[in-house]
């Protein structure tokens, strides 16, 4: 659920989908916001998810700066 609400540009309300399912044990919710970001073909969606999540937290998701040049 919450690689469909990012996909939508719904990104807190992912969040709090990929928190649950850290909760209940997933592991790997990183590694999957990484993914749908790299996955996505719209460059201006990418710049925004990027954005939001460089705002979110800058170390966490240092890696999607990559995606703003």
């Amino acid at each position: 659920m919450g690689a469909i609400c990012y996909d939508r540009g719904e990104y807190a309300k992912g969040d709090n989908w990929f928190e649950l399912a850290a909760e209940r044990g997933a592991d790997d919710t990183d590694d999957e916001i990484e993914r749908i970001v790299r996955m996505t073909k719209d460059k201006d969606k990418r710049r925004e998810v990027s954005e939001y999540l460089l705002k979110k937290d800058p170390d966490r998701y240092k890696w999607a700066s990559s995606y703003l040049k």
